[in-house]
């Protein structure tokens, strides 16, 4: 049997072998690899486009299905020259609707229902928990590779889970299976699961960083450093016009709110060797939590508007020079958190955050027909 394995080579086994050696290993006929945003082997930086190669060692095929314009299906257009029979799907998820990774996912289960080619997703833990979702449906115009689907910011289940939602929802003619992680709880974080962290993207340094990035990555629609280039991205916030001891003695009352209990927000210099402010000195704040089940995105707003209101002469919401649409709205999925951000206060955002309940619970229920892990109210 002729597989296609679409992943990254930070997929690994419980005792640290990339997945695709496991499967040679094991007899298995992988024929060609198809590789999301990052590269097969996770080190190509955000956005940056990729062309198909082959593996340096194997001298297998390597499809990209992160290519410019995003239109074409590298899978069902390679499918039939390279004789596949199965297709499996073994990468690393965040949770997170614009973490591209489930962009790639929808190019497989769009594969598998247009050639009708079995799919099997190999289940693997959310980091940030199944136990919280938060933020809006975005609107129609705004899907992209970024907001890919009509789903909330933070969806709240494991990428096998997504698989079966979107199996039912949008490609229903896709023949889908999913193995599921054993031993797994949807309340569970990375941390509490014992197994290995290899960075599934090059500034996904860790289970921690993980936490943070569902509200720390709003910060690459800004003209602030969301602290690529640096040892822990999507904590280490800051800029050239900031003051860190500022934005940490404004964010004191936010860190009273009861869901933000255990969060550290500590003053912090720090020079980015790359990205953003690439060898410039930054004034900012570093952000360390237990693993807890916290408002990650809301937090991460909150920090931001905290920076936007105490530097507004120097802040700016950058707009993507190739849409002309705010970078920020393209993550948020709309412009209303944006305004609210400029325009309201602390209590509006919070306000607009509890507008999205109802849609959120609306939510929850059609996934708890397609979910696989057990979630108790």
């Amino acid at each position: 049997m002729n597989v296609g394995l679409i992943s990254n080579s930070s997929a690994v086994t419980g005792s640290g072998t990339v997945n695709l050696s496991a499967m040679l290993e094991a007899g298995i006929n992988v024929k060609c690899v198809f590789s999301p945003e990052h590269g097969y082997f996770a080190n190509v930086r955000d956005g940056e486009y990729i062309k198909d190669g082959k593996h340096p060692e194997l001298e297998l095929p390597i499809f990209s299905l992160f290519t410019e314009g995003h239109d074409r299906n590298a899978i069902a257009d390679n499918a039939g020259a390279s004789g596949l029979d199965l297709l499996i799907f073994d990468i690393q998820d965040v949770g997170v609707r614009f973490y591209t990774y489930i962009h790639a996912l929808g190019i497989a289960l769009a594969a598998s229902a247009r050639c009708q080619l079995p799919l099997i997703v190999l289940d693997r833990p959310n980091p940030v928990s199944c136990a919280m979702i938060e933020g809006c449906v975005p609107e129609p115009e705004y899907v992209s590779e970024l907001c890919p689907y009509l789903i909330p910011e933070r969806y709240a289940m494991t990428i096998g889970e997504l698989a079966r939602y979107l199996s039912a929802h949008v490609y229903g003619k896709a023949r889908l299976s999913v193995i599921p992680v054993l031993n797994y709880r949807p309340e569970m974080y990375y941390q509490q699961t014992a197994l290995l962290w290899r960075n599934p993207s090059p500034a996904m340094v860790s289970p921690e960083t993980a936490l943070f990035y569902p509200g720390t990555c709003f910060f690459e629609g800004t003209n602030l450093s969301e602290g690529r280039g640096t040892a822990a991205p999507f904590q280490t916030i800051g800029s050239p016009f900031a003051d860190g001891k500022i934005v940490a003695e404004k964010m004191r009352e936010i860190l009273s709110i009861k869901e933000f209990s255990g969060i550290s927000v500590a003053p912090r210099e720090f020079i980015p060797k790359s990205s953003k402010f690439e060898n410039t000195k930054c004034s900012g704040v570093f952000l360390s939590a237990p693993a807890s089940n916290f408002r990650s995105m809301l937090f991460g707003i909150l920090l931001l508007k905290i920076f936007h209101d105490n530097f507004k002469s120097d802040f700016k919401f950058i707009v993507s020079p190739k849409s002309g649409v705010h970078f920020f709205d393209r993550l948020a999925g709309g412009a209303a958190l944006r305004n609210v951000i400029e325009n309201g206060s602390v209590a509006d955002i919070l306000a607009l955050f509890d507008s999205w309940k109802i849609e959120n619970e609306k939510f929850a229920q059609a996934c708890s027909k397609t979910n696989i892990y057990k979630r108790f109210s």
